[in-house]
């Protein structure tokens, strides 16, 4: 295992906790969406509240085993999960996603026509050619700006799980990742998606 992997997961858990407080400080009851939908893919576990994605996060703390990094990759997602649904209410509106579903649609579209890879670009300086995600402050020319923090990439996979050209039987294909700034969260989230299939650099 990733010893950057293994502390960024474990900051994971620390920011998972930190927007749960924030939630049950702002009175969020539910879930956005409802239930949290990598969760209920991945494990099969139905998140629809505030209390059982608490309820979640401290089983998923209390079991974790790091060298396992089958299961290291899918808490990361699930903690990412976590995060993006209970934020809702206490979030700066540009701190969450930027984009749609249609956005995403047509980003796909167009990497079915032209047979090519989405680059999930993780704050980086430049875009490659191609079909570009981009997450991060600054989106480079000829990419769409997903969101501002790594969170908002749960949006995305959603998207790409639910999609028969970017994922098959909970694996992702047609996927590339590239990481630029390192952060020890963005070491964990770039660790997973390489676990879950998707071409890394």
């Amino acid at each position: 295992m990733d010893r950057f992997a293994i502390k960024g997961t474990k900051k994971l858990f620390g920011l998972a906790r930190t927007k749960i407080r924030l939630a049950e400080e702002a009175d969020t009851i539910e879930t956005i969406p409802a239930p949290l939908p990598l969760i209920k893919l991945l494990s099969g576990e139905e998140i629809t509240t505030v209390e059982k994605a608490k309820e979640y996060r401290d089983k998923l703390r209390d079991s974790i085993d790091f060298s396992d990094s089958g299961g290291v990759a899918r808490a990361v997602f699930e903690l990412l999960d976590i995060v993006e649904g209970v934020k809702y209410k206490f979030e700066p509106p540009e701190l969450c996603v930027l984009v749609g579903e249609d956005e995403l649609k047509a980003v796909e579209r167009r990497a079915m026509k032209e047979s090519l890879p989405i680059n999930v670009l993780l704050m980086t300086e430049d875009a490659p050619e191609g079909v570009n995600i981009f997450i991060g402050e600054e989106p480079p020319e000829n990419s769409l700006h997903l969101g501002r923090v790594p969170s908002t990439l749960a949006i995305f996979l959603n998207f790409a799980f639910n999609s028969a050209y970017l994922s098959e039987e909970s694996r992702l294909k047609n996927i590339r990742v590239i990481l630029g700034r390192k952060t020890l969260i963005l070491d964990a989230i770039y660790f997973s998606l390489g676990e879950f299939g998707a071409r890394l650099g």
